[in-house]
């Protein structure tokens, strides 16, 4: 299963159809809402790819910088897309956090099984 496909696929799939059916004035905030995450998410799922292959005991430590980098990233997007793009609040609010909480449980999950296969 290529996971980066399937984590694209389904974000643009789920985010276009229940914006569209819900408020299809909402779509822009939305997938702006869903961009973020979704980034984020592909490059994890790289990054932890990359490692397993490579080095595994470099995993914690690079995930420790990864942190720290997705958090200052998340700051500047939300603050340029709230307050220099000016998009309506609420529905990227909420695009953004579901979005957000079912990558990274949809993450974890992955890299539980990666993790299993490798024997850590």
């Amino acid at each position: 299963m290529n996971v980066p496909v399937a984590m694209a696929s389904t974000c643009v799939v789920t985010c276009g159809a229940v914006t569209g059916l819900v408020a299809p004035s909402a779509l822009g905030p939305a997938f702006l809402g869903m961009g973020a995450p979704l980034l984020v998410g592909l490059a994890t799922v790289r990054l932890v790819e990359e490692t397993a292959r490579t080095g595994l005991e470099r995993l914690a430590g690079r995930m420790t910088i990864a942190f720290v980098v997705k958090m200052v990233f998340y700051a500047v997007y939300v603050s340029i897309v709230i307050g220099a793009l000016r998009v309506a609040p609420l529905p990227f609010a909420v695009s953004f956090t579901v979005y957000f909480v079912t990558l990274q449980i949809a993450e974890a999950l992955y890299f539980r099984s990666l993790l299993m296969e490798s024997g850590t």
